[in-house]
């Protein structure tokens, strides 16, 4: 019987391709992650929103935005992700907005490679065809029966957004799931 517990360390599991692995599993560490809620009808907040965070926030649905080391992920109406590697200053937005720090209770893990969007097509219902699901846009959905956030940064890189008290259980079904591409687990 083979075990397909979630290993411990860094390497490739799972089938063994020619090309190498057909996903790559990465957590992103030190992301500063903020949920932002604001009225987009009034005008001062999306002005003041571009000016501290150095680009207007999408406006669409799942539509998303990056530039200056920030990207800003559509998660409804008048509400948005901010992502960024260095801390961003929203101060500015204070009691016109919403700000709530939820970088310590999210995950991200970065899936690479040319069968991530199979792998994901295993649990998730959002049609991920590059055509349909294309890079820039970002979507809420389940993946297995968890409530994820999904964002096509490239057409083969797929961050997911996972609740920090889901970790293990996302990697494990990942891991899982990916065995029959061959899977490198890093930063495990």
């Amino acid at each position: 019987m083979v075990d397909l517990a979630l290993p411990t360390g860094d390497g490739v599991y799972g089938a063994d391709h020619p090309d190498g692995p057909g996903v790559t599993i990465t957590e992103r560490r030190g992301l500063n992650i903020v949920h932002l809620a604001g009225n987009v009808d009034d005008a001062e907040f999306p002005t003041a929103a571009r000016h501290a965070l150095g680009l207007p926030l999408p406006l669409s649905a799942g539509e998303t935005r990056d530039g200056r080391g920030v990207r800003v992920l559509w998660l409804a109406p008048d509400r948005w992700l901010v992502v960024s590697t260095e801390p961003v200053d929203v101060s500015a937005l204070a009691g016109m907005a919403a700000i709530n720090d939820v970088g310590q209770g999210r995950i991200v893990l970065r899936l690479e490679g040319a069968r991530v969007r199979e792998l994901l097509a295993k649990g998730c219902p959002v049609d991920l065809h590059p055509g349909i699901f294309t890079v820039g846009h970002c979507a809420s959905t389940l993946l297995g029966k968890l409530t994820v956030i999904i964002d096509a940064v490239t057409e083969d890189a797929i961050d997911l957004y996972v609740t920090r008290s889901y970790d293990l259980f996302v990697r494990e079904w990942l891991f899982r799931a990916a065995q029959e591409f061959g899977v490198r687990l890093t930063n495990t």
